[in-house]
C-alpha cells in the first residue's frame, strides 16, 4: 500500500495553481448596512452594527467614531439603550460626506408592572388553552404536573389554586415572573379553573383565571395515529414531526402510520405515553384519533429475521435497481492529478446537478450491509433508533408484544445482539464487528425493516473511485443565510465553494450531486432526501458562521464541523483537519460540534456533516470568504479532507 501524502500535501496536490477568477462585488456608492435592519428589535444591550461604505472613508455613528478597514467593512459592537435607538451613520473622505443612513433599533424588554399598586398583566396566565388528562390513573405524578405562570407586580406573594383545592405559592424569577408546577390529583374533574393570586406589598389582593381549563378523566385513552403525507423520509429525522419529552427535548421522529397510546392534550400538543413513566408530546394535526376507550394492536414479536443475502443498493431502504454505469471517466491516481482550470462562479459551464437516479449495486469490496426484520404484524409500534458509538445501535419498541422478541442467528457483521424487556419496552442492542456507515428503519408489511450497511474498503491508490456523494451549498434563492457585510449573503459566498469542491472530488473519480448549482430556492428536508434517493456515501452541507443576537463576536472566529450520529465523527474530523492545516488564518475555530440537532446532521443513511467554514462575523474571515484566492483555499481543503477521510477507511 502506497502510504497516504500528509494532509497539507493533500491540500497542495489538489490545487490548481491558480485562484479561481471570481469577482469581488462592486465598491459601493454610500453606507451599506448589512446587519441590523431596520426597525429591528432585540432583547439585549448590544447589537452587532456591521455593513461598509466606500473605500477609504470613515464612519460616524451618531457622533461616535467607528472604525472602518481598507475595504470600508465596519463591524462593531454596538450599545443600546432601553426602547428606540436612532443611529445615524454618516461617511465621509476627504472632507465630502459619501453616504448617510439612518436606523432604528428597539431594545425591547419584558414589561415589568411597578410594584405599586399591585396589578396582574392582562393576558399573562397560563395555560393558555385546555389541558386534559384522559386516563390520570395510568399518569405519575411528574406526568399530572401543569405549569402556571403570571406577570405582575414584584415583589407580590403568589398562589395558584385549581378549583377549591388548597393554593400552591408560586416562585419569583426574574422580577415580576411567578410560576410553579402543580400536580393534578388523578380523581376525575371537568372543565376547572386554575386561578392565580397575588398579594402585594402595599397589602392589595388581585386575582385571575388562566384561559386553559383542566379536565381529568379515566379510561378515556384512545388511539393516535401518525396522518400520511407529513414524515419527510424515514431517515431524514424532521424537527417538523418529531416528537418531544415534556419539558422539551427531541425523543422520537414517527414515521407513516405509527400508532400511540393518546392520553391527553395540552398547550395545542397531544400527550401519548410510550411506557410506564414516559409520555411525550406531538403535535395535534399530526394524529388521526380514535374513540376513546380504543387501543393500538399489540405487536407480533418472536424471532428476529435476517433478511437472505441478496445484492443490495447503496440506498439502504431501495428495491434492487437495474445496473446503471457510471458515466464519470476513471480518474488518475491521487499522486498524478492533473492541474484543473479555475470555474467561475455561476459559469454555465459549471455541470448541472445530476437527476436522482438509480444507485450503483456495490461490488463485493463495497459496503457490506445487513437487514433485520422484526415481526410486528399489522401494527404499526412506535419505536426509536439510536447510534450511541461508532458500531454499536439500539433499536427501542414500545408497546407489549403478543411473543417476547429472540434475537436473530449469527450474521459476520453482527458481534453481538442483547436483548432488555420491560411490561412495556422491547431494547434490541446491536454491537456489530465494523462501524456503522448508515442505518434506517421503517414498517414494510408485517415487519419493522431495520438497514445498517459499513464502510467500504477504498482502491488505496484511487480512494474515490466509484464513490458517490452529495454536497449541499447552504441556504439558496429565498433563503439568504448570514448577512454578507461586505456585500454578498452566505448563500452567494458557499456556492462557489462547494462548486469548486465538487469539481476537485469528480475528478478523482467521485460522482458527485449538488442539491444546488444556481441560486435557488432549495426545501430544507429535499436537501437530505436527494443523498438517501442517490445512495450517497457522505452528505457534507457547506455554510458560513454567524452569531445570533446577544453575542459579542469580538474574538470568536475559525471552523467549526457539526455532527449528530457517531457515525460522522471521523468524517467531521478529517474535515476539520484540513481546514485547519489549509487555512490557518482563519483561526482554530471551536471544532467539533457531535450531538448538533440540525436538519442536515440528523440524516441518517449516510455519515451527515455540517461544515461551518468560517464567521461572517469576523472581519478576518469574512474577508477570506469574500476573496476568490480564499474560496480556493476553502474548496482545496474540503476536497483533501474527504480524500483523507477515505484512505482512512482503508487502513
Amino acid at each position: 500500500m502506497r502510504p497516504a501524502p500528509p494532509l497539507l500535501a493533500l491540500i497542495v496536490l489538489l490545487s490548481a495553481g491558480t485562484p479561481t477568477g471570481r469577482a469581488a462585488p462592486p465598491a459601493p456608492t454610500g453606507v451599506f448596512v448589512a446587519y441590523p435592519p431596520n426597525d429591528h428589535r432585540v432583547p439585549f444591550d448590544h447589537v452587532i452594527l456591521e455593513g461598509r461604505v466606500p473605500p477609504g472613508s470613515t464612519l460616524n455613528v451618531s457622533g461616535r467614531a467607528v472604525p472602518t478597514g481598507p475595504d470600508g467593512l465596519f463591524m462593531e459592537w454596538w450599545p443600546l439603550k432601553p426602547g428606540v435607538n436612532t443611529l445615524t451613520l454618516t461617511a465621509r473622505q476627504a472632507g465630502r460626506v459619501t453616504g448617510s443612513r439612518t436606523l432604528r433599533v428597539t431594545r425591547a424588554a419584558a414589561p415589568i408592572l411597578p410594584a405599586r399598586p399591585t396589578r396582574i398583566l392582562p393576558g399573562s396566565v397560563t395555560p393558555a388553552r385546555p389541558v386534559e388528562f384522559w386516563d390520570a390513573p395510568g399518569d405519575t405524578p411528574a406526568e399530572r404536573r401543569v405549569t402556571v405562570s403570571v406577570q405582575g407586580s414584584a415583589g407580590a406573594r403568589a398562589t395558584a389554586r385549581l378549583g377549591s383545592a388548597a393554593p400552591t405559592p408560586l416562585r419569583e424569577g426574574p422580577p415580576g415572573t411567578y410560576r410553579a408546577d402543580l400536580t393534578v390529583p388523578a380523581t376525575p374533574q371537568a372543565s376547572t379553573p386554575l386561578t392565580v393570586t397575588l398579594t402585594g406589598p402595599d397589602g392589595r389582593t388581585v386575582t385571575a383565571t388562566a384561559p386553559g381549563r383542566v379536565t381529568v378523566q379515566s379510561g378515556a385513552a384512545r388511539t393516535g395515529t401518525q396522518r400520511p403525507g407529513q414524515v419527510p423520509g424515514p431517515a431524514l429525522n424532521a424537527s417538523s414531526t418529531v416528537l418531544t419529552t415534556l419539558t422539551g427535548q427531541s425523543l422520537l421522529y414517527p414515521r407513516t402510520d405509527m400508532t400511540f397510546t393518546v392520553v391527553g392534550r395540552q398547550e395545542g400538543d397531544l400527550r401519548v405515553r410510550l411506557s410506564g413513566g414516559q409520555s411525550a408530546l406531538i403535535t395535534a394535526t399530526q394524529l388521526d384519533l380514535g374513540a376513546p376507550g380504543t387501543a393500538p394492536l399489540p405487536w407480533t414479536g418472536g424471532t428476529v429475521q435476517l433478511e437472505p443475502d441478496r445484492p443490495e443498493p447503496d440506498r439502504l431502504d431501495a428495491p434492487s435497481p437495474a445496473f446503471t454505469p457510471d458515466p464519470t471517466p476513471a480518474a488518475p491516481g491521487v499522486n498524478d492529478l492533473p492541474a484543473l482550470p479555475p470555474t467561475e462562479a455561476g459559469n454555465a459551464a459549471t455541470p448541472p446537478a445530476p437527476p436522482v437516479t438509480p444507485p450503483v449495486i456495490p461490488t463485493s469490496a463495497d459496503t457490506a450491509h445487513l437487514t433485520l426484520l422484526i415481526p410486528t404484524g399489522p401494527a404499526r409500534p412506535p419505536f426509536t433508533l439510536e447510534q450511541t458509538d461508532p458500531r454499536t445501535l439500539i433499536l427501542t419498541l414500545f408497546g407489549p408484544p403478543i411473543t417476547p422478541l429472540t434475537p436473530p442467528a449469527p450474521h459476520p457483521l453482527l458481534a453481538r445482539t442483547d436483548l432488555d424487556r420491560t411490561p412495556d419496552t422491547t431494547r434490541l442492542t446491536l454491537t456489530l464487528n465494523a462501524p456503522v456507515w448508515g442505518f434506517t428503519a421503517d414498517h414494510d408489511g408485517p415487519h419493522l425493516r431495520l438497514n445498517v450497511r459499513t464502510p467500504p474498503t477504498p482502491d488505496p491508490t484511487r480512494p474515490l473511485q466509484g464513490r458517490t456523494l452529495t454536497l449541499d451549498p447552504g441556504h439558496g434563492g429565498t433563503q439568504g443565510g448570514g448577512a454578507g457585510s461586505l456585500g454578498t449573503p452566505e448563500k452567494n459566498l458557499v456556492l462557489p465553494i462547494t462548486l469548486r469542491a465538487a469539481e476537485l472530488l469528480r475528478a478523482q473519480g467521485a460522482t458527485i450531486h449538488l442539491t444546488r448549482t444556481t441560486d435557488t430556492t432549495v426545501g430544507l428536508y429535499e436537501r437530505g432526501q436527494l443523498a438517501h434517493d442517490t445512495g450517497s456515501d457522505l452528505l457534507i452541507s457547506v455554510h458560513a458562521n454567524a452569531l445570533p443576537d446577544g453575542r459579542d463576536p469580538r474574538g470568536i472566529r475559525g471552523p467549526e464541523i457539526y455532527y449528530t450520529h457517531p457515525q460522522a465523527q471521523s468524517l467531521a474530523a478529517a474535515l476539520l483537519a484540513a481546514l485547519r492545516t489549509g487555512l490557518p488564518d482563519l483561526g482554530p475555530g471551536t471544532g467539533l460540534k457531535p450531538g448538533a440537532d440540525l436538519a442536515l446532521t440528523r440524516p441518517t443513511s449516510q455519515p451527515s456533516v455540517l461544515i461551518e467554514t468560517g464567521y461572517l462575523t469576523d472581519p478576518g474571515n469574512l474577508r477570506l470568504l469574500n476573496s476568490p484566492a480564499g474560496q480556493e483555499r476553502l474548496a482545496q481543503a474540503i476536497a483533501a479532507g474527504v480524500l483523507a477521510y477515505y484512505q482512512g477507511l482503508g487502513r
